[in-house]
C-alpha cells in the first residue's frame, strides 16, 4: 500500500513513516522544503514529496494515486505558531488536502487525520467536564489552535459523508520523543525547571523557547501573579520546580511517547470499522507533578521548590480505551519509562540536565 504521511519528518511522523516500512507499506513522506529532520526518515520504502500545505499543487503532487493518507502536518503551539497560522495551516491545509484526495486519489482507503484533545479544552485554567476525558465529551475549544482542530475534523467527517473520503479522527493528547522531556527550552521544560516556568511567563523572553505569554500580548494579572512568585524563588540556582494550585494540590498531567503513537495509530489502514470514528490517543496514565518532579530530583540532585500558582492548570487527561479496543492501541511507555531513557541520555553528555 502506498500511503502518504504530511508532516512526515515531525515528532509524530517520524515514527509512524518508520512503523509504516517494517510492516512492508511504501510511504511518500511529505516534508516542508530543506526540511532538517527529513534524513533522519530516509531510506528503503520512503519517496519524499516537498511542499507545503497551503500550496494547493504541491499537494495534489503529493496526493496523486496513493492508496491512504495520515494527516499529521500542522501548525501546533509547541512550535510558538500564531492564530493566523494555526487557521491557514490546519484548516486551509487540511481543506486543500481534502480535495486533493477527492480529485487526484479516488481509491484511497484511509484518511486518518491528526486532530488533538485540545477541541475538548476550554482554554485558560478550564477544568474538564468530568475525567478521565473520553470522546463523548463535549467539544469546546477555548484557544484558535483547538478551534482549527474541531474545523478541521468537520470538514474531514463532511468530506467522509459528502464525497465518500474514509476519515478516522484520531485525538492526540501532549505527546513527546524521550530527548524532550528534560529539555529546559522545550515544550515541557515549564512543567519541570523554575527558571523554564520564569521564561514561558515573561514577554520579552528571547525567541527559541516556550512561552505562555506571546510577545506581542500583555500579560494578564493571574500571570503576573504567578511570574512575581516564581521570580521571588530563583537565587541564580537551577532548582526544579513542582506546580501548585492555589490550595497547594499538584497538578495533574498526561504525556504520551511519540513512539507509541507512531506505531499504535497504524491499524487504522485494516480498521474498516474505525471510518466515521474518532479516538483519543494517550499515554498509560496521568501523574502528578509532585511525582513527576521527585523522580527526576532523585536521580539529578537538584533541589525541589514548590510553589501555588493562579496559572496552575485543572488536572487533564484523557481515556484511550476506545482506541484499546478498536484499534488496539497499547501504549507501553509511562512517564517514569521516558524519564529514566531521558536520564540516561543526559548522563552521558558532561553536565547533564540545566535549567
Amino acid at each position: 500500500m502506498l500511503v502518504l504521511v504530511t508532516g512526515a519528518a515531525g515528532r509524530i511522523g517520524a515514527h509512524l513513516v518508520r512503523a509504516l516500512v517494517r510492516r512492508g507499506h511504501r510511504v511518500r513522506a511529505f516534508v516542508l522544503p530543506n526540511d532538517p529532520r527529513a534524513p533522519l526518515i530516509a531510506g528503503p520504502g520512503v519517496d519524499f514529496s516537498d511542499g507545503r500545505l497551503e500550496d494547493r499543487a504541491a499537494v495534489e503532487r503529493a496526493v496523486t494515486g496513493v492508496d491512504a493518507v495520515y494527516h499529521l502536518g500542522a501548525a501546533l503551539t509547541s512550535r510558538g505558531n500564531t492564530d493566523e497560522e494555526f487557521f491557514e495551516f490546519n484548516l486551509r491545509g487540511t481543506f486543500n488536502l481534502l480535495m486533493a484526495v477527492r480529485e487526484r486519489a479516488p481509491g484511497c482507503q484511509s484518511f486518518a487525520y491528526a486532530s488533538s484533545d485540545a477541541v475538548y479544552w476550554s482554554g485558560g485554567r478550564g477544568p474538564a467536564r468530568y475525567l478521565p476525558v473520553d470522546e463523548s465529551h463535549p467539544r469546546m475549544p477555548g484557544t484558535v489552535y483547538g478551534a482549527s482542530k474541531l474545523g478541521a475534523e468537520e470538514l474531514c467527517l463532511t468530506f467522509w459523508r459528502g464525497f465518500g473520503i474514509p476519515v478516522t479522527i484520531l485525538r492526540f493528547t501532549a505527546t513527546a520523543d524521550v530527548n524532550e522531556i528534560l529539555d529546559p527550552n522545550g515544550t515541557f521544560g515549564p512543567l519541570l525547571y523554575l527558571r523554564a516556568a520564569i521564561r514561558a511567563l515573561t514577554p520579552e523572553t528571547s525567541a527559541g523557547v516556550v512561552r505562555l505569554v506571546p510577545a506581542s500580548a500583555t500579560p494578564s494579572a493571574e500571570q503576573l501573579e504567578s511570574l512575581r512568585i516564581l521570580k521571588a524563588l530563583d537565587d541564580g540556582t537551577d532548582k526544579l520546580l513542582v506546580q501548585q494550585d492555589v490550595d497547594g494540590r499538584p497538578t495533574i498531567h498526561q504525556r504520551t511517547d511519540a513512539r507509541d503513537v507512531g506505531e499504535g495509530i497504524v491499524p487504522v489502514l485494516d480498521r474498516p470499522e474505525a471510518v466515521g470514528e474518532a479516538f483519543n490517543i494517550g499515554g498509560p496514565a496521568p501523574f502528578s507533578s509532585e511525582e513527576f518532579v521527585s523522580y527526576v530530583a532523585e536521580r539529578t540532585g537538584l533541589p525541589i521548590v514548590r510553589a501555588r500558582l493562579p496559572t496552575a492548570r485543572a488536572p487533564w487527561y484523557v481515556s484511550s480505551a476506545k482506541a484499546r479496543g478498536l484499534l488496539g492501541y497499547e501504549p507501553k511507555r509511562t512517564i517514569f519509562d521516558m524519564l529514566d531513557e531521558a536520564l540516561t541520555l543526559a548522563s552521558a553528555t558532561e553536565d547533564g540536565p540545566r535549567a
